[in-house]
């Protein structure tokens, strides 16, 4: 094609998903459905998720009114970050990308618009509703709110578990991650429903051990299968190694999905010692898996040297948030190790530290630096020749503030004068949600840059 050697350069890759040689694909460009569950996923985590994560800890010391409502706060800002942030990204992305990989056709739209419509409008309820509703109308929104989330995420699933069914090529890695990510997404979407229903008889508070549970099943299983996944088929490649072999990764994969099981399990009617041991069991499993899943899949160091140097700044994204993932292995597995002894739930503080080390570090980490190295409204960006702006720079060392100061506050949080543990919280909240919206206005950026992007390809 003409002019095709200007755009590349000895030893590059392309950046796009790979794509499949075949009269059924459709060109990634014009494939856009995506950026619907990515702007939804955007508006939620800035005007949610991540705003509630400044405002909860500054109720708790009365800095601000709604002390007495913290608890519930907490609940809303859980859904928005799993439910809304990373739940809706992820779905946005495999949706888009597992067809590809799987070498099937792109997902239409009159299946993606009602899946984010359901996901996104019923966690925005819940996380607007849930904090300050009272009595049985409360219940009721949210119970229905409950109810099409989780319709919304069976639909994943379904939509998921077809494309897997009829993958051209078996036995790839990320195919080993995306059906056991798709099958979390149907237990998610089961407990979904069912969490506002248990807490129309709690005070409108889903009962802590259920929700615990299923934070960990979330943000193990349904987000970080796909996270794990997605990152076995192409950041090996931009590090310059090969992709995991499935033989490898089979083991590492079957004690982390394992682990995600035996916590779910401590929530049946056992003895509180053996759930206590159920679950510990279930996070040390899960958090050793961790340690062994972030260099396997990722990379913890090294450089991108097969990206163009545009790109090679996001990569920083990918080996922190890897680095941090294994920070949440070690305090999992501490925490479990810890759990299991006792007989009871303990390590509350570890726990804390683990949860916002996968959820701030891998999760929110990844998806930032993965979109820009594979989502088509970049490619624009990768392709430049200037390095990175100011603005594009500072998202990745907010975000490095914000994992550090949450994370340690959570280790150190039995031992530190409370005010200065929760205005430091306060300040990793405020350096999070800065990150998210700097990258938010990147995204826009991005969208009103692509005819330009689609010209440019077309000449």
């Amino acid at each position: 094609m003409a002019g095709a050697g200007d755009r590349s350069r000895k030893g590059d890759i392309a950046l796009a998903p790979p794509t499949v040689k075949s009269p059924e694909t459709v060109p990634a460009v014009e494939d856009r459905t995506y950026l619907a569950f990515m702007v939804s996923a955007l508006v939620i985590a800035v005007g949610l998720g991540f705003a509630f994560a400044i405002v909860i800890p500054l109720a708790a010391v009365d800095a601000i009114p709604g002390a007495s409502r913290v608890p519930w706060l907490t609940q809303a800002h859980g859904w928005a970050q799993l439910q809304g942030w990373a739940g809706l990204f992820v779905a946005g992305m495999g949706i888009r990308i597992i067809p590809r990989f799987a070498g099937r056709r792109p997902i239409g739209r009159s299946i993606t618009l009602p899946l984010v419509t359901a996901l996104a409008g019923s966690v925005i309820i819940r996380s607007v509703v849930q904090p300050w509703a009272r009595g049985s109308w409360g219940d009721e929104v949210l119970v229905a709110a409950g109810a099409v989330g989780g319709l919304g995420m069976l639909g994943v699933a379904a939509v998921l578990a077809v494309t897997l069914a009829r993958t051209r090529r078996r036995g790839n890695p990320w195919e080993l991650f995306a059906w056991a990510g798709t099958a979390w997404w149907a237990v998610w979407a089961i407990f979904t429903a069912v969490a506002p229903i248990r807490a129309a008889d709690n005070f409108g508070l889903t009962p802590g051990v259920l929700d615990d549970a299923m934070t960990w099943m979330v943000l193990l299983g349904a987000v970080g299968n796909f996270v794990w996944g997605v990152q076995s088929r192409s950041v090996p490649v931009f590090f310059g190694r090969k992709p995991p072999k499935a033989r490898v990764i089979i083991a590492p994969l079957v004690l982390y999905n394992s682990g995600i099981v035996l916590v779910m399990l401590s929530l049946a009617e056992w003895a509180p010692a053996t759930s206590a041991r159920l679950e510990g069991a279930g996070l040390a499993l899960a958090g050793f898996a961790s340690l062994v899943l972030a260099p396997l899949c990722g990379s913890i160091w090294g450089q991108a040297h097969r990206l163009r140097p545009r790109a090679r700044s996001a990569s920083r994204f990918v080996i922190a948030g890897n680095i941090a993932g294994m920070t949440g292995g070690v305090l999992l597995l501490v925490a479990g190790i810890h759990t299991f002894a006792e007989g009871s739930i303990v390590s509350f503080h570890l726990r804390d530290a683990a949860r916002h080390a996968f959820g701030v570090g891998l999760v929110t980490m990844l998806i930032l630096g993965m979109a820009q190295l594979i989502a088509p409204v970049f490619a624009m960006s990768r392709a430049e020749d200037r390095g990175p702006s100011l603005p594009e720079r500072l998202p990745f060392w907010l975000l490095i503030g914000a994992v550090v100061l949450r994370v340690g506050a959570g280790i150190v949080r039995e031992t530190s004068d409370m005010d200065l543990l929760h205005h430091t919280i306060a300040l990793a909240g405020t350096m999070a949600w800065l990150a998210l919206l700097l990258f938010a206005i990147a995204v826009a950026q991005a969208i009103r840059r692509e005819p330009q992007m689609k010209a440019l390809l077309a000449g």
